[in-house]
């Protein structure tokens, strides 16, 4: 598939909000527990309809995680939703032993999530969920690329009744994604298909390489979309790095910790050699800016640094 960015942006707050509406239109054992942050997660709708399945703990994140854990031990299928700043930031004690240990249906969601809160600056970035989420046992982790798939990872881990990470962006974001395409747990999709360079990545950022492709015409990129990051899709990064020889990670998040260093180590351990550049934040926390595309360039995760390793790894 050759997906091309379509407009206007989309929320995928937004979506959110209406796909937990719509789903516990047919699932009476859908809760929602929040931190004081309702509205910022478009949970308005659902609230006004279904108030006695909605539990607002405040500003209390182990305490809400906690209220989450009980739920999902009576039966229930639970949104945990706040910042990711927030949760799974602190309170993730809880969510290993309340939630994890018992592998119970919890679903926590951190939006605003990267870079994407530039002008809330560092405090409000948070850059290490993937790495600190996907470390727990019977953790799943997803990341969408818009609002179609928030939709779709949405109603696939409703259904799972699986622990399970959903990390949301805060700005509009273009739509790359196939409407009639299906989301399955444990896949990635190609995005577009090329010979040069495999190149993967998971949520927003990725509508870059887009942009890169159009400045690099005699560079064919191929695009893997990993918002599945555990379980990791392996065998479609892995046929696609065997054709191209060739593969550049590119994320909003730390380096330690996030897909580039776990894709390596798949790498390695699979006998492969191939020309290997990693672009993520390398140990640093974020900071105030006007954009998060400002912020992309300065920690050199942005389309210019993109073009620029591209040309150096075919040379």
């Amino acid at each position: 598939m050759n997906s091309k960015i379509i407009t206007p942006n989309q929320s995928v707050r937004k979506v959110f909000g209406k796909t937990i509406f719509e789903l516990a239109k047919t699932n009476p054992n859908l809760y929602v527990v929040s931190m004081d942050l309702m509205s910022s997660l478009s949970l308005q709708e659902f609230v006004n309809t279904y108030p006695d399945r909605f539990i607002e703990c405040g500003i209390a994140e182990n305490n809400a995680a906690a209220v989450a854990a009980g739920l999902a031990k009576a039966g229930k299928t639970v949104f945990l939703c706040s910042f990711a700043c927030f949760s799974p930031a602190l309170n993730w004690a809880v969510v290993r032993q309340s939630i994890c240990y018992n592998n119970l249906d919890v679903k926590i969601v951190g939006s605003h999530a990267g870079l994407g809160t530039a002008d809330l600056g560092a405090t409000h970035q948070m850059l290490e969920d993937i790495a600190i989420m996907s470390t727990l046992p019977n953790m799943e982790v997803f990341v969408p690329i818009d609002a179609v798939e928030t939709e779709k990872i949405t109603v696939a881990i409703s259904n799972s009744h699986r622990p399970a990470y959903l990390r949301l962006f805060r700005p509009d974001t273009p739509t790359i994604s196939d409407p009639k395409t299906d989301f399955k747990i444990g896949t990635s999709q190609v995005l577009k298909t090329g010979k040069d360079i495999t190149v993967i990545g998971y949520g927003p950022i990725l509508t870059q390489v887009f942009e890169a492709q159009e400045k690099l015409p005699h560079i064919s990129l191929e695009i893997i979309n990993c918002s599945s990051l555990k379980p990791l899709d392996s065998q479609t990064i892995l046929k696609s790095v065997k054709k191209t020889g060739r593969l550049i990670s590119i994320e909003d998040h730390q380096k330690n910790g996030g897909l580039g260093q776990v894709v390596a180590d798949l790498i390695l351990s699979s006998s492969l050699s191939p020309k290997f550049i990693n672009l993520s934040v390398n140990n640093q926390f974020g900071q105030s800016a006007r954009d998060c595309t400002q912020l992309y360039d300065f920690y050199g995760i942005g389309t210019k640094a993109l073009i620029n390793v591209a040309q150096k790894i075919c040379k």
